[in-house]
């Protein structure tokens, strides 16, 4: 608990912000603020003492300045005079969504302090658990957790939503708000890393070579629970179902419905296998494919996750991740969760392809939407009268600039694109390679989990595949994997594991990185000249 607490009024010109909450047209934002509090926490016989401020700093965009007042959660290790260390490492973290707070990072990952709830079954009511955590990365780097424009307690002006509520305005707008920060707090000559969860890979992606042309190069980038390319997330696509089979078949074993005989590992190797080669080539045939070949494909595909043959060719080798989640296990009047596919729950209709609500969701979210709001207002001081937005308030039906997100993406100077460099869905690959072949010390940390029903492993793979770097940089990328789905921090051992990793991570540097890459070897050459 804190011994301390000091609130101060930031610099409100300290981010570039020109007018400190007051804009001309009578909308106003709140005055910044930070409010600090000490701490301590015991890690491995040593006591670590650190400094947690909340507050928020204003940025602009170019319409509205300031634009939006954005909140932060950091923690700073403070040495022997009291003090933070300018030369120790800070690493920007932040969820996706896109909209989604900070809540789940801050309160389940690699924060000083953390929930502890079960991360697979239902979750009573309160009161919850928050502890110190023994995972957490403060001895390696500073950390400072971003409420994106909207959500948890950061708010924006309405006239400033058609820009910031956007793939690449979203992106300018975390590049100023990391940029203000190191100015408040006198950090530009810090070793700075960002992390980024689901949507926030893809904000991640093209954060890192937004920073570059402001200034900033970043050491290292990570990125977990992967979402690089909108192409394939549509059914129309055969990626779309190469890229989960996979994770069908992980998630297939943990249940007991196939891969008894194997290990994980090996299961997953065998799905990949299948996934790049019958199944891509008999999607590929389309209506052309012959149907002794058809029953041939759905039978393996069956064999190893645990599928009805006969529906799987019903689908026409086409099982839709919704559907998958239903009849995995049906007999047993279940279904699986999206965000975690270990977890598994009722339904309210049997006969529906989408399950009523998402399991896992469900048994997660009221606790750490009551278990935030309890550490940020009564352990560390937040006072302010607006509720905690979980999400933010988006309409996904409309099309209307600042009402709902905005897709379009612009591709960075001279990446590909036969129809010029404005895309109407985010595809950051090439915003990444441009990253690491700009700066090429650049370290990237990809992790999945292998029961992620959302962001599924073997798409990221395929994704990183299509960076296009030029060969002596492809081992500035490496892979880790959890035994977790897409909060892939939820579960003790995988957090254990991600702590590790990370620490390895920023010890080491970009030509050490092929050492930490555990994806296996590709299979022979699928080509026959």
């Amino acid at each position: 608990m804190s011994d301390e607490r000091t609130t101060t009024a930031p610099d409100p010109n300290a981010g570039g912000s020109a007018s400190a909450g007051r804009p001309e047209n009578g909308e106003t934002l709140p005055e910044p603020c930070e409010i600090t509090t000490r701490h301590a926490i015991t890690l491995e016989g040593r006591e670590w003492r650190y400094d947690a401020t909340i507050g928020t700093l204003n940025i602009d965009t170019a319409k509205a300045r300031p634009a939006a007042s954005v909140f932060f959660a950091a923690f700073a290790a403070v040495g022997e005079d009291g003090k933070p260390d300018a030369a120790r490492p800070v690493t920007f973290i932040f969820n996706g969504g896109p909209g989604s707070s900070s809540t789940f990072l801050l309160l389940g990952s690699i924060a000083p302090r953390r929930i502890d709830v079960v991360d697979t079954a239902a979750v009573p009511a309160a009161p919850y658990t928050l502890a110190d955590n023994p995972m957490t990365m403060l001895p390696s780097t500073d950390l400072v957790f971003i409420d994106a424009p909207g959500t948890g307690f950061s708010t924006i002006l309405d006239k400033a939503k058609a820009e910031l509520w956007s793939v690449d305005g979203d992106v300018k707008g975390f590049s100023a708000f990391i940029r203000a920060w190191l100015t408040r707090y006198r950090r530009w000559n810090s070793p700075k890393y960002v992390l980024g969860e689901s949507y926030g890979t893809t904000r991640g992606a093209a954060l890192a070579y937004r920073l570059q042309q402001d200034g900033v190069a970043l050491n290292g980038l990570v990125l977990i629970s992967n979402i690089l390319d909108y192409a394939h997330c549509f059914d129309t696509d055969d990626q779309f179902y190469i890229g989960y089979f996979p994770t069908f078949a992980t998630v297939a074993r943990y249940h007991g419905r196939a891969g008894a005989q194997v290990t994980l590992e090996e299961h997953a190797r065998r799905a990949r296998a299948f996934a790049n080669g019958p199944l891509r080539q008999a999607l590929a045939a389309g209506d052309s494919l012959d149907e002794a070949t058809k029953r041939a494909v759905a039978e393996r595909f069956a064999e190893l996750t645990g599928l009805d043959a006969d529906y799987v060719a019903d689908s026409d080798l086409r099982v839709l991740d919704t559907r998958f989640r239903k009849q995995l296990l049906r007999a047993d009047d279940r279904i699986v969760g999206r965000y975690d596919g270990r977890a598994s729950g009722y339904d309210m209709d049997r006969v529906r392809d989408d399950e009523s609500f998402v399991v896992d969701d469900a048994y997660l979210d009221p606790a750490y939407s009551s278990l935030v709001n309890a550490y940020l207002r009564d352990e560390l001081g937040w006072a302010r009268t607006p509720e905690r937005k979980g999400y933010a308030d988006f309409d996904w039906e409309s099309t209307e600039p600042g009402k709902s997100w905005m897709w379009w993406h612009r591709l960075p100077s001279g990446a590909k694109a036969s129809e010029g460099g404005v895309i109407p869905f985010p595809s950051v690959v090439a915003d990444l390679a441009a990253a690491i072949v700009h700066q090429p010390t650049l370290k990237v940390l990809i992790g999945n989990g292998w029961y992620d029903l959302c962001t599924p492993f073997f798409q990221t793979e395929y994704d990183i595949d299509h960076l296009g770097l030029p060969r002596p940089l492809r081992g500035n990328v490496a892979f880790t994997y959890y035994p977790a789905g897409h909060m892939l921090y939820s579960a003790r051992e995988s957090l254990a594991k991600f702590s590790a990793d990370l620490t390895r991570f920023y010890a080491c540097d970009a030509a050490d990185l092929p050492a930490m890459n555990e994806r296996p070897e590709p299979p022979a050459p699928i080509l026959a000249l």
